[in-house]
């Protein structure tokens, strides 16, 4: 059913595109089978917090008197969380009349957990031998408090490299190997555009560059499906958290992916219009200049011409003026001769 869940959501998203089909059907069947691994490691993770304290509750009721089935009881009755019904499911076998041994054997099945069953072991083998439970009891919940203590230290000390492989694996490495397939995309258009490489190198490059491209989309799953699996044994000691871990990674990891494409192809297309307007406005600027140039040529020409007929106007005129003038001399330097 999950199979076929994700198989048809695959479908849908492959009719939009091949990798968003892809990646929905690996996300959705890994949650489909993941999901119910992660929340029974949850369970099992809440007994195993408190399996100490139920234990040194049994112990103390033992060393008080009270036989093992009345300390189971009491267990019950305290809030130990899925812990106390797991016991309770222990006790109604006792009374449904099995023994205590195979009452704990049951509840040995039903927790899948190394600590609960050594100490179900441990406290079968006491039972068979007659050796004092609750000491061993008391022993035991100090050995296994210790050993939770030392697992979440772990879990606390690994924080830190838990957070640089994700943000490696899911956040830095997509991010560059979007811009590196942008660029790719950018140099080979550029190259068919202008004609720099023939045809056979076009042929060639193209197909480099596909090769390339998915190169680039394998290496991302295998990325973070190894980042997934290197936190789970880390921080956890097993891999069933990396069922959780690599859907949420590599939906982080494609998203930053596209995301870094998207931001490069608009930038780099800014940059090219922003290039073809300033190329338009430079052009558009000459011709402007040139049409200025031929109209202020025309303006000079024409004031050259009005300039060059006054001063001829003016020249003409000071010519009568002083032909006049020279006439009226002649004419009183004859009467003063008479």
């Amino acid at each position: 059913m999950i199979f076929g869940f994700s198989l048809v959501l695959g479908a849908i998203g492959y009719l939009i595109s091949p990798k968003i089909g892809f990646l929905l059907f690996v996300v959705i069947l890994d949650l489909g089978y993941g999901i119910p691994i992660y929340l029974y490691d949850k369970h099992i993770k809440e007994i195993e917090r408190y399996w100490p304290d139920a234990l040194k509750l049994i112990a103390d009721t033992m060393k008080a008197g009270s036989s093992f089935d009345y300390a189971l009881r009491e267990v019950c009755v305290a809030d130990f969380g899925p812990l106390s019904f797991e016991i309770n499911e222990v006790i109604r076998r006792i009374e449904m009349g099995d023994t205590t041994i195979k009452a704990l054997d049951f509840l040995s099945y039903r927790v899948e957990s190394k600590v609960v069953r050594r100490t179900v072991t441990l406290v079968q083998e006491s039972l068979r031998t007659g050796a004092p439970l609750a000491d061993v009891l008391e022993e035991i919940a100090n050995d296994t408090k210790y050993i939770y203590r030392i697992k979440k230290e772990r879990q606390t000390k690994t924080m830190l490299q838990s957070i640089f492989i994700v943000a490696a694996g899911a956040v830095v490495a997509p991010f560059i190997f979007g811009l590196t397939r942008v660029i790719t995309e950018f140099l080979t258009n550029v190259a068919t555009s202008t004609g720099i490489a023939s045809a056979a190198s076009l042929v060639v490059a193209l197909k480099t560059q596909e090769t390339i491209f998915m190169l680039l989309d394998i290496y991302i799953i295998l990325e973070v499906f190894a980042a997934s699996a290197m936190i789970s044994i880390m921080r956890e000691g097993k891999l069933s958290p990396m069922y959780v871990f690599f859907p949420v990674m590599i939906t982080i990891a494609y998203t930053v992916y596209l995301v870094a494409q998207a931001v490069l192809r608009s930038m780099l297309a800014g940059m090219v219009w922003s290039s073809k307007w300033m190329i338009f406005m430079i052009n558009k600027f000459k011709k402007i200049i040139k049409e200025e140039r031929a109209q202020i040529s025309l303006e000079f020409l024409i004031i050259l011409g009005i300039v060059a007929l006054a001063a001829i106007a003016v020249g003409f005129y000071l010519k009568q003026v002083s032909a006049k003038n020279v006439g009226k001399v002649n004419t009183i330097q004859d009467d003063a001769i008479k």
